[in-house]
């Protein structure tokens, strides 16, 4: 049984618009739209001040846009339906993680915070500082605190930094002792660490 090209081609375009029609619906029933009341209102405004050749305009390219996808309407279905799913959260959780100065090979051991704050508070007879755990950088500290749960652990940390290279060959930069040094405190919470307070660095 055959059929004519143009029954086939005919046929193409019909499942085309019947499928652009579905993801229109499905556009309404499942995309919310995250704009503002403000953003719509003066969207509104901005189209009502056009002028009737820019709405015509706008109406033939509505309609170019339109019998274009049409015609490619397996890729615009298929990217319509990917952007209903959603994108996977692995997709972007790893960007999303907060970036932190240590890492674990950086931690030296588990520490107590009540022993911390006793061994970190200033006192300093002319009151210039403020006689607190880590003086000025209390602030900083007291986020930390607040940051621990109930099965969190506390470690000290400082960073390797740079390692003078003194290799026969080295054309690179040479210093006489290590660099961008960095002490601290770091929450480890299921194995990641989740906060960090930074109390001395070069």
């Amino acid at each position: 049984m055959s059929f004519d090209p143009w029954f086939w081609l005919g046929l193409y375009y019909l499942i085309g618009v019947a499928l652009v029609l579905i993801g229109r619906v499905l556009v309404k029933l499942f995309h919310k739209d995250k704009r503002s009341d403000f953003v719509k209102s003066a969207l509104a405004a901005l189209e009502e001040d056009k002028s009737p050749q820019e709405k015509r305009r706008a109406f033939f390219k509505s309609m170019a846009t339109g019998s274009l996808i049409i015609v490619v309407w397996p890729v615009a279905f298929a990217v319509l339906v990917n952007e209903l799913r959603g994108k996977p959260t692995t997709a972007y959780t790893k960007y999303d993680e907060p970036k932190f100065t240590s890492e674990k090979n950086d931690l030296i051991e588990i520490v107590n915070p009540h022993e911390v704050e006793a061994i970190a508070k200033i006192f300093d007879p002319k009151k210039r500082v403020p006689q607190l755990p880590f003086g000025h950088l209390n602030p900083g500290w007291k986020e930390l605190r607040k940051m621990m749960r109930p099965g969190d652990v506390m470690w000290s940390f400082k960073t390797s930094g740079y390692q003078a290279n003194d290799k026969e060959g080295n054309k690179g930069p040479k210093y006489e002792a290590p660099r961008n040094i960095v002490h601290g405190y770091v929450i480890v919470r299921s194995r990641k660490i989740v906060g960090e307070f930074l109390t001395q660095w070069d």
